[in-house]
């Protein structure tokens, strides 16, 4: 049973109300600033995305003798273990705070960037996917969102849609930045690069400017005012007659059909979409083109995938955003059509700028669902639990294509399997509805 108050993490406590920390005392809202942090934490969890990986697997197969299959099948494994291990990340968010998560996260992030340098087995491959995964595609954009999505309420969307501009921008020169250290330097001394440069880039701004709550330094999210029309100084009292929130547990929202039509939606781009990614040089090789114009076409995705941030942002308060979530899926079947017909490079960047756009149509969607529908307070455990499934749909999303590729020398067969489940998950993602509260969910005020 939940009981009504401020939303506030369990390591923090509302200050007493004549406090007021110097942060409090900004011109503007400083939850910008918590947006501003956030952005750079996306941006620095490219080191273990997808597309950073996949300017490094020629040099894995070639160096380590190890073949396609094989490191999607230890990039499965890999991304698998990160899965799971997301629950426990999501649970010790709720417990710590961003602060002490972000600076954990990034050291791990940086350590597992060199391990990468030095791997020559197969195992050390796994475990370098183990920390990469967890760290860079799983706590970072978890952490991001979440702080973000605990500083605003009514603007979460918006919010959540400039946050993630440090995301979007990985996308387009993560993969550019990592082809020419490899050029430059060799893959190696690439990730020893790449693990200094994350780390120089993100914990000093956090440890400086995060704060958990706007609660927790006296102010109101999204900057509302208080009574005397002052954004701080603003007591318990005056946060608890805010108006009311869903506040749900773990055990309550786990129990809900919505979340699980949910995560089979927002599954579906986690599993195809990774697979794309995994192996889009690749498949533009198969096609005539050089690794160069692959890589370049997440360069046309990075600026897509920011309208499509805001572009979902602008519809959240107009269109139920489960209906997104659905337009997404079929969305994601043109973007599968464009990459199995393409034929002249035009067609190529078409398809990279309609990923992208869906992508971040889809992304800005999944994250903003979860604080609207289920709360604040538990939020960081809630979406451990469903980033689990996420992460594990992604995992998977390069192992078919791979093994298409494998026994039939094309990547066709598979690309037109994932051509063929996007309208079925569309179909969960109508139904979901909204969670409706019972006697064991109350409602936070």
């Amino acid at each position: 049973m939940l009981s009504s108050g401020s939303v506030v993490p369990h390591n923090q406590s509302n200050p007493a109300p004549n406090s007021s920390p110097r942060v409090a005392r900004t011109p503007f809202y400083y939850g910008w600033v918590v947006v501003a942090v956030a952005a750079l934490g996306n941006f620095t969890s490219a080191a273990g995305q997808t597309y950073t990986f996949s300017v490094f697997q020629e040099s894995f197969v070639v160096d380590l003798n190890i073949s396609t299959t094989s490191i999607a099948s230890l990039y499965l494994l890999g991304s698998v273990t990160a899965a799971v291990l997301i629950i426990f990340v999501g649970r010790y968010l709720d417990l710590l705070g961003p602060r002490v998560m972000f600076v954990f996260v990034t050291i791990c992030l940086g350590l597992g960037a060199f391990w990468l340098s030095s791997v020559s087995s197969a195992w050390q491959l796994y475990v370098g996917f183990v920390i990469m995964r967890t760290m860079g595609q799983g706590a970072l954009p978890l952490i991001s969102s979440n702080v973000v999505s605990i500083w605003f309420i009514r603007k979460r969307a918006i919010a959540i849609a400039v946050s993630a501009l440090g995301g979007s921008l990985a996308t387009g020169l993560f993969p550019i930045y990592s082809a020419l250290l490899i050029d430059a330097v060799g893959w190696r001394s690439a990730w020893i690069l790449i693990g200094i440069s994350v780390c120089m880039l993100l914990i000093l701004p956090v440890v400086v400017f995060i704060r958990s709550t706007p609660e927790s330094i006296g102010i109101l999210p999204d900057g509302d005012k208080d009574k005397s029309g002052s954004q701080s100084h603003v007591n318990e009292t005056e946060i608890k007659q805010r108006d009311p929130e869903p506040s749900w547990t773990l055990k309550e929202a786990v129990r809900t059909r919505t979340l699980w039509l949910l995560v089979i939606a927002g599954s579906t781009h986690s599993l195809v979409g990774t697979g794309l990614m995994f192996h889009q040089v690749s498949i533009m090789s198969g096609k005539g083109f050089s690794s160069a114009i692959g890589a370049s076409v997440f360069g046309v995705m990075a600026p897509m995938l920011i309208a499509g941030q805001f572009l979902s942002g602008y519809l959240a308060g107009r269109i139920p955003q489960r209906y997104l979530l659905a337009g997404g899926q079929f969305m994601m079947v043109i973007t599968i059509g464009l990459l199995l017909t393409a034929t002249d490079i035009w067609q190529i960047y078409l398809y990279g700028a309609v990923m992208g756009l869906n992508w971040g149509l889809v992304m800005n969607a999944v994250v903003t669902i979860w604080p609207n529908y289920y709360g604040r307070r538990n939020l960081g455990s809630i979406r451990g639990v469903t980033n689990f499934w996420f992460m594990t749909a992604s995992a998977l999303g390069p192992l078919p294509l791979a093994l298409a590729f494998d026994l039939t020398g094309s990547y066709t067969p598979g690309l037109i399997t994932y051509l063929l489940i996007p309208p079925v998950t569309a179909i969960a993602a109508i139904f979901a509805g909204t969670p409706s509260l019972t006697s064991s969910a109350s409602v936070s005020k």
